[in-house]
């Protein structure tokens, strides 16, 4: 017999791996994860022959978060290749093609360590308590924002299980997320906040 454990409040896909996300209303989900999240990536090309995390992300480049690209048109199982255009901090727009950036794009997602990623907004609520400051839950770059019925963290609990969501997909809870030094940034303003991740790594 199912129950609710939790409600999706937002859902967000990140066309270009540490660039900002794409709130959607929609998303496609695959073997590999949502359709159009992560696709592009930058190279490290003195690390893409040895080492086993070539990418250059905003832990490298904070400045990175705050290049938006968005879908001209949404990407679906019969159209993954949607076009993007990325608005730079200065306000031009350039076609994710464009030569400037040199991406390496995949027909699925580059991900640090899982395909989907999902976030508690009541843990987050208990996050900044802890912290004694207000955190935008964008830091934490998840494609499903939760509210669960639970308490905070209750989400823990589900490591080992499968769950519906919606209709049709379902999804596998293999480890609860390792978390970096991208949580402290500022989506707005690429600015650090130490005290994020700090909060964090006690829980």
């Amino acid at each position: 017999m199912s129950h609710t454990l939790a409600t999706i409040q937002q859902i967000f896909l990140y066309p270009v791996k540490s660039m900002r996300g794409v709130a959607v209303n929609t998303a496609h989900l695959s073997l590999n994860g949502f359709i159009g999240d992560r696709r592009y990536a930058f190279v490290q090309r003195e690390l893409a022959a040895t080492d086993g995390f070539p990418w250059l992300t905003g832990r490298d480049k904070p400045k990175m978060i705050l290049y938006a690209p968005r879908f001209i048109r949404a990407p679906t199982a019969e159209d993954w290749d949607a076009p993007i255009v990325v608005q730079t901090p200065e306000g031009q727009e350039l076609e994710i093609e464009d030569s400037r950036f040199f991406l390496f794009k995949t027909k699925r997602g580059n991900y640090d360590s899982q395909h989907v990623s999902l976030f508690s907004l009541a843990s987050l609520r208990d996050l900044e308590s802890e912290s004694a400051s207000a955190i935008d839950p964008r830091q934490f770059r998840a494609n499903l924002y939760i509210e669960p019925v639970g308490d905070p963290f209750v989400e823990d609990e589900w490591v080992g299980r499968v769950l519906q969501i919606g209709a049709h997909a379902r999804v596998g809870v293999t480890k609860k997320d390792t978390r970096c030094m991208m949580i402290n940034l500022d989506p707005d303003s690429a600015k650090q906040n130490p005290a994020v991740l700090r909060t964090v790594t006690r829980y």
